[in-house]
């Protein structure tokens, strides 16, 4: 069995599908004819954009995922709608199988270990505005919630809610 993310509705009837394990991600557009069937076309398909085990996040045009797996190690990544690759952090920092939210035009993203960041998301580059150590060590692969200006996190022993307002 091969771990792929929900697929992500990128707008205009097109679809993105990404992949954990090096299956990366491919972008169809769905459109209706006047006869009233459908035509799927593959707009791009590639290795060098996914997510392990978490959707990718869209804002103002552009994909955001973390993209490491059990041999790759790209860390957060941006592509952009037509499926060009504009930055990946690689392993500073690595970002492997975290979680990440948008809220209010920032990215919450996990390592997938112990640091929380919060980010802004911009094609020109990685831009971290805070990192805090909240978790224990060890594995960070869970989603996250944010409510109320609460983040709900967990590792593998402990759940914590944590204030992430002023």
């Amino acid at each position: 069995m091969i771990q792929t993310s929900p697929a992500l509705d990128a707008g205009e009837g097109r679809i993105l599908a990404v992949g954990g394990y090096e299956l990366g991600s491919a972008m169809i557009k769905v459109e209706k004819k006047a006869d009233g069937s459908y035509t799927v076309k593959e707009l791009f398909k590639h290795n060098d954009f996914g997510d392990h085990t978490k959707p990718p996040v869209l804002y103002n045009g552009y994909f955001y995922g973390q993209f490491s797996t059990n041999s790759k190690r790209d860390g957060l990544c941006c592509m952009s709608m037509d499926g060009k690759v504009l930055w990946k952090t690689m392993r500073n920092p690595l970002f492997d199988k975290g979680s990440m939210i948008l809220a209010d035009g920032l990215i919450l993203a996990t390592d997938g270990r112990q640091t929380l960041y919060l980010i802004e998301p911009d094609p020109a580059g990685f831009k971290p505005l805070a990192s805090a150590e909240i978790l224990e060590t060890g594995q960070n692969w869970a989603p996250i919630a944010l409510v109320d200006g609460k983040l709900l996190i967990r590792d593998q022993s402990k759940l914590k809610c944590v204030k992430v307002t002023k």
